[in-house]
């Protein structure tokens, strides 16, 4: 394990470049994804799987070549949305959404734990942001999501953003 470490089951990334590498790193997908349980660990490793490759979707600029393959893949057809911004339920909606996924806002932000209860999953990312009071630094954003799986699928999601304005960036 280069870079990152795994206490208490989060990960704590010691090395900045992991932020941008993340997603394409085994080891730390696997150790991410780890439980004693194989079940709570497979219902991991698909929200982990699913995460990394919108993160190198986004990452390679490749929203309109992989968007519809990667959310067949991992989503099912009747997924249920609960994020105020999306347009709906459904595939396709989850699909139109994601196609307007902001491309300059930096890196992906990094899978740093992944709780798995049943059909639940609660995935929380890191991502080093701009600090609005002391100019020039950043510091440590987390966010929460969780997920449903069914049949190997994501089938609904809760996220934390709020409603926002159209044209404007939910927060």
């Amino acid at each position: 394990m280069s870079g990152f470490s795994i206490v208490d089951g989060i990960a704590g990334i010691d090395d900045p470049e992991l932020h941008q590498t993340w997603m394409d790193r085994p080891d730390y997908i696997d150790a991410v994804a780890a439980s004693s349980d194989p079940d709570a660990a497979a219902t991991k490793r698909i929200v982990i799987d699913f995460v990394a490759e919108l993160a190198r979707m986004i990452r390679d600029d490749a929203v309109e070549d992989r968007i519809h393959d990667i959310v067949k893949r991992f989503v099912a057809e009747d997924f249920v949305q609960h994020d105020p911004n999306a347009p709906g339920n459904g595939r396709e909606k989850l699909i139109e959404y994601l196609r307007r996924a902001p491309l300059d806002a930096g890196p992906p932000p990094a899978v740093v734990n992944i709780i798995a209860e049943g059909e639940l999953a609660s995935v929380m990312t890191q991502q080093p942001t701009p600090d609005p009071l002391i100019p020039g630094s950043t510091y440590d954003w987390y966010s929460l999501a969780v997920f449903r799986i069914g049949d190997g699928r994501l089938t609904e999601h809760w996220g934390p953003l709020k409603k926002s304005a159209p044209g404007k960036e939910p927060v």
